[in-house]
């Protein structure tokens, strides 16, 4: 039996390639108002998702603390999730020019949230 203590707040889903993709657009954002910086939506495959956070690989620095807005379509929900993020970590994978790029939500709600854990928790079965 192990001791070590799990870290994680949420159940995080491994959104494996063989299987169905979670696909989100993102939206870089200005810091100070939080407004949308253009109509531009970039469009990714999450590597793995939680409650608390996102992580995805792109094909830029986005830099990390760029606030970003995010539509989020998980499989077995019917409406898009539709939260607010900042990059916490964002590292070049090497040799390529690829980033990996970890996402915490800190604007999301709580029905939003549940429905991540619930999708998830499907998943996992």
């Amino acid at each position: 039996m192990s001791n070590v203590k799990e870290k994680r707040k949420y159940k995080r889903y491994e959104n494996l390639p063989t299987e169905d993709p979670i696909m989100a657009g993102f939206q870089i954002r200005y810091e100070e108002v939080q407004e949308i910086e253009s109509d531009d939506w970039y469009i990714v495959t999450l590597t793995n998702i939680s409650a608390g956070g996102t992580f995805f690989y792109a094909k830029q620095d986005l830099g990390i603390g760029t606030p970003l807005g995010l539509k989020i379509d998980m499989p077995k929900s019917t409406p898009t999730i539709n939260c607010a993020g900042e990059i916490i970590r964002c590292d070049e994978l090497q040799p390529t020019s690829v980033f990996c790029i970890a996402i915490k939500f800190i604007d999301i709600g709580e029905q939003e949230k549940e429905m991540i854990n619930t999708t998830i928790e499907e998943l996992l079965e």
